[in-house]
């Protein structure tokens, strides 16, 4: 009885996982056919996306040999003559990640927005926006570009929402490079909490059910941006760095540091991670600020390492230590969700207002036409002429050795 409930258990649990990749296909193919004006042209777009896998190249010859095609002029043109609003995409993600990630019932803190950025590693400085900056992938300075996001945050999951591509400043300042990427020139430059608060702007009026936001040191320090969630309703969880000021409730300003004498530390977990839950030293104080708090976490193995949050909670929220250490948790695998897509389906770049055509989403490398010799292994080495001026090498001289004469005559 045992075996036979496994195995119905197995067939009822593949077709279960057949019916909804049916489900999600359909669904990516119609949205593609909102966006493209062309059934054609939604159906190369979608076999483009299906065939990204790890084992795939990213040439416009292997991505068409595995989606099927006959040859590659229709990946050719889908990168390099197609042409569609990325924007009108993009304003379908919130709705995608609503329908496809549910909140859980029962969840006291509900669905919020953790907002994060990622680096795609570049070799040239051709790319559009490309630049060396810090990149967190890898933790220190990278060539790389940078694509600020906003991920949509359950119990069960998390997605993207909205997205933005980061213009450096020295992009910003050099107006004949922007013109040879095909960045338009009335793109003006802004900062990743402004591109971060242009999100939540478009988040709130397409009518995202979110009831919090997280966001690390880069957008934590930022009081504009702190504000803006506020004024929305949502409670934030920011980190900021150790010699940020905070005001306490007696009208004296310290570094978020200089709390640590006084804060008295329970140990807590913060969400279950792939070896168990996530146990870490907390501690919570009060600012001067109504409904905000500081947060400090210490790591149990590594005690002299600190973060440090600036919490709030709307009137009427829970602004309870356990609140806030959820919501912390649940960040974090927004970014590592990330770095796992982008290994798994091989993903590059997102499009964005810094180009000047519409292209595809996720575009891996440019579209070039097939190679000459199928086989590079049996290409011809190329005929080097003899140097005219080249003298003979001298001929080396035989030397003769001795014969060894015969002792016995």
């Amino acid at each position: 009885m045992t075996n036979n409930n496994d195995d119905t258990a197995a067939v009822a649990s593949i077709e279960d996982v057949a019916d909804r990749t049916a489900r999600a296909d359909a669904q990516v193919r119609n949205i593609l056919r909102g966006v493209m004006a062309q059934r054609r042209s939604a159906g190369a777009a979608f076999d483009y996306v299906a065939a990204l896998s790890p084992g795939t190249k990213a040439n416009c010859w292997s991505i068409a040999e595995s989606a099927g095609h006959e040859g590659w002029g229709r990946m050719q043109g889908l990168l390099g003559s197609y042409r569609w609003g990325w924007a009108d995409l993009r304003a379908a993600l919130p709705a995608l990640a609503v329908a496809w990630i549910p909140d859980a019932d029962g969840d006291l803190i509900g669905p919020g927005i953790a907002i994060d950025e990622t680096a795609q590693l570049k070799h040239g400085d051709a790319t559009a926006c490309v630049a060396p900056q810090h990149a967190g992938c890898t933790g220190k300075v990278e060539n790389c570009v940078t694509t600020v996001f906003s991920a949509y945050v359950t119990a069960h999951g998390q997605a993207w929402a909205d997205f933005d591509v980061y213009m450096p400043d020295r992009w910003a300042r050099d107006l004949p490079r922007r013109r040879a990427a095909g960045i338009p020139d009335d793109l003006e430059f802004a900062t990743k909490p402004q591109l971060a608060m242009r999100q939540l702007d478009r988040l709130t009026a397409a009518g995202l059910p979110a009831r919090w936001v997280a966001f690390d040191e880069v957008y934590g320090r930022s009081e504009k941006l702190r504000k803006k969630a506020a004024k929305g309703g949502l409670a934030y969880v920011a980190i900021i760095p150790c010699d940020y000021q905070v005001t306490l409730p007696s009208g004296t300003a310290i570094r978020a540091d200089q709390a640590v004498k006084d804060a008295v530390f329970e140990r807590r977990s913060c969400g279950n991670g792939s070896k168990g839950p996530r146990y870490s030293d907390w501690a919570m104080t009060a600012t001067a600020t109504a409904g905000q708090s500081l947060l400090i976490r210490r790591l149990i193995s590594r005690p002299d390492q600190l973060t440090f949050y600036l919490c709030w909670a709307p009137p009427g929220r829970p602004a309870t230590m356990t609140c806030f250490i959820t919501i912390a948790g649940r960040r974090w695998p927004a970014g590592g969700n990330v770095q796992d897509r982008k290994g798994r389906a091989r993903l590059g770049p997102v499009p964005g207002p810094h180009l000047g055509r519409d292209l595809p989403a996720h575009r891996p490398v440019r579209a070039r036409p097939a190679p000459r010799h199928r086989h590079p292994q049996r290409r011809l080495r190329p005929h080097r002429a003899p140097a005219r001026h080249s003298r003979p090498r001298p001929r080396q001289q035989r030397r003769c050795r001795p014969r060894h004469h015969d002792k016995r005559r």
